[in-house]
């Protein structure tokens, strides 16, 4: 078996794991070790890996679902960062639980996630985003009101006047999303959100599509706009650019020790969690 190891730059603990995980492992299989932001650099390994050990947050699980979704590799992730709906093991049992994991790699449950993709037009070239949480519309820097046409399956959906529009996945109902007024949605759905930032005298509650619809964003409004893809890979949009969003043709794959009723059990912990650590 092929494994590979994802730390995080500058967490020393996260670095110390990486190395006692690779010391522990190497004895009986292949292990290869990268930190989260050298990923690309080990394409080379991704065809032939059988599962990617993430030392980290749901931030470090973002960065390297991006990277290798399309070589549906199964994500195990360790919980270094605050709240973690998506890593599944605490640093503490790390070790205990890999190794369970490993024995049992055949038998473990795979939880299955959508991801999105952004096609657009900046500047007269055209771009691709690719996100598990969410596709983010938002200000480039001066903080005033943006008009927002929104369409779905190319029929007018609503005119927004709003700081910004978010357009998540069931992975992302937890994020921004959930900050921005939206509803959390249980991760393995199939469906996306258009939830509004801050609308002014415009809809202001989220809209939920089905996985098979197309969004198309068009910027009416002179000011400037970035688009963001789970917060990486910024592209400013002018008054005439827009973007489309649908659901990718790959999608994340994550090992899970705990049933699927664990979302609900440990939502409210979890939430709780985030706030205690931002007071």
């Amino acid at each position: 078996m092929l494994i590979g190891i994802i730390s995080k730059v500058g967490i020393q603990k996260s670095l110390s794991l990486a190395n006692d995980l690779k010391k522990s492992f190497s004895n009986n299989h292949d292990v290869w070790l990268s930190d989260v932001d050298d990923i690309d650099k080990h394409v080379t390994n991704f065809i032939k890996t059988d599962v990617l050990l993430t030392l980290g947050g749901d931030g470090t699980i973002l960065r390297v679902a991006r990277s290798t979704s399309q070589y549906d590799i199964p994500i195990l992730g360790i919980n270094l960062g605050r709240v973690g709906f998506m890593t599944e093991i605490p640093f503490d049992d790390a070790i205990k639980s890999i190794e369970y994991v490993l024995d049992n790699f055949n038998e473990m449950r795979v939880e299955e996630r959508i991801m999105l993709k952004a096609i657009g037009v900046s500047n007269n070239q055209q771009f691709e985003l690719r996100a598990l949480n969410d596709i983010v519309l938002g200000h480039q820097s001066v903080s005033r009101l943006m008009d927002i046409d929104v369409y779905v399956d190319s029929s007018q959906m609503a005119q927004y006047r709003a700081d910004g529009i978010i357009i998540s996945s069931p992975s992302g109902s937890t994020g921004y999303s959930l900050a921005a007024g939206g509803p959390i949605i249980t991760p393995e759905q199939e469906l996306m959100l258009i939830q509004p930032i801050a609308p002014h005298m415009s809809l202001d509650v989220g809209v939920v599509v089905p996985s098979c619809s197309k969004i198309s964003i068009n910027i009416t409004s002179p000011n400037k706009a970035v688009v963001s893809a789970d917060g990486f890979d910024e592209v400013v949009l002018g008054s005439t650019d827009k973007i489309d969003v649908e659901i990718s043709e790959n999608s994340a794959k994550f090992i899970r020790l705990n049933p699927k009723s664990d979302f609900y059990s440990q939502l409210t912990t979890r939430l709780k969690r985030d706030v205690l650590k931002n007071e």
